[in-house]
């Protein structure tokens, strides 16, 4: 247990989430196991996109937004008194009405996290002239992932030590404990099977990689399977070789990955993608698109896998065919090099990323 607090008084941070996902639970559980905190978690639980729903566990108690109004969240947060608060972006008007009569009496350092990425479109350079009205009269830090939200950050203002790295990562205790039981069984046979689990959305490029697939697969003319995971849009896709399955937990993943080679985001807009450390921490190669945040630092090209033009199915086709033509060996190979640069990240750096600003 690190010593940073004094522990005579157990203190607290508060997240003033969306949609909460396990991986951020990770981070949170990091906080309490190492630093000796207790964690206050609200978090959107209507409209979602997902059905996960989270559950109270040592240090960490969940709180339903729907719960709240101006009043109650404001009383909440003096109840509370934390000495950290973490708040995952502007896009809840409640929880900035929270920020503001926090400031008024609190020391608390509060913490926003983006995984916007610097594209400099006209809303984006419009943001950053406003940016003290949106961004610097909440929020005293700014926590991202990688070197494109970095960039964000800076040009909404934010200086280099208010800037936090390492926002979002996956749980290294449900992937990275599934690698090792991963890489015994494919040393025995490795599987050809071709994965995407996400939303089903346009977005994802869903339609691009079927079609990409089922070209590459004609040209080959082999025995390869595309497996889509997820829940959301209705897939069109009547090839006894495509399968189709529905939402999957991080735990179920990594428990069925084992028949899986290699994961695929075509996304035309990814920010971040946390899926993409997830698979790469579970040992298999990963092709993704120029637009995935993630790949800056979670995919080498031609070293754990292929990153292929955004939204161009050639490009895309061009790179499941060498996935395709690599030996059994590459192919493990690729996943070994994927799961040692998986290493750069885990609940325990974000944890103590955050703990920094201390």
């Amino acid at each position: 247990m690190n010593e940073t607090l004094n522990n005579t008084t157990l203190k607290k941070i508060v997240y003033l989430y969306s949609e909460i996902m396990p991986y951020a639970i990770s981070v949170m559980r990091a906080l309490v196991e190492e630093f000796n905190v207790e964690v206050e978690c609200i978090s959107w639980d209507q409209n979602k996109r997902t059905p996960f729903v989270p559950e109270n566990e040592k240090g960490i108690t969940f709180h339903k937004r729907s719960a709240f109004d101006k009043q109650s969240i404001i009383a909440f947060l003096k109840r509370i008194d934390p000495f950290i608060m973490y708040v995952s972006g502007r896009m809840d008007a409640l929880y900035l009405e929270g920020i503001m009569d926090m400031k008024s009496w609190s020391k608390c350092k509060i913490v926003t996290g983006s995984d916007n990425q610097w594209e400099g479109t006209n809303k984006q350079k419009l943001a950053a002239i406003m940016s003290h009205r949106l961004y610097g009269k909440y929020f005293d830090y700014f926590w991202v992932p990688g070197r494109r939200q970095y960039e964000f950050a800076r040009r909404m203002g934010y200086p280099n030590e208010r800037i936090i790295s390492n926002l979002l990562t996956a749980d290294s205790r449900v992937f990275a404990g599934a690698y090792e039981k991963n890489r015994t069984h494919k040393q025995q046979r490795v599987p050809h099977n071709l994965v995407y689990a996400g939303r089903f959305a346009k977005t994802k490029g869903i339609d691009i990689l079927i079609d990409a697939f089922l070209a590459a697969r004609k040209e080959l003319n082999n025995d390869w399977q595309l497996t889509l995971v997820g829940s959301g849009d209705e897939i069109s896709a009547n090839e006894p070789f495509i399968n189709i399955k529905g939402f999957m937990s991080g735990a179920e993943l990594a428990e069925n990955s084992k028949d899986w080679t290699a994961y695929c985001l075509p996304s035309v807009k990814e920010p971040w993608g946390v899926v993409v450390h997830e698979f790469a921490m579970l040992g298999l190669p990963v092709i993704c698109s120029t637009n995935v945040g993630a790949a800056d630092d979670m995919v080498v090209n031609n070293y754990n896998g292929f990153i292929f033009e955004s939204g161009n199915k050639e490009s895309l086709k061009q790179a499941i065919i060498r996935l395709m033509s690599a030996t059994d060996k590459e192919l493990l190979l690729m996943g070994e090099r994927g799961h040692e640069l998986s290493k750069k990240q885990s609940p325990l750096i974000a944890a103590y990323s955050l703990m920094s600003i201390v």
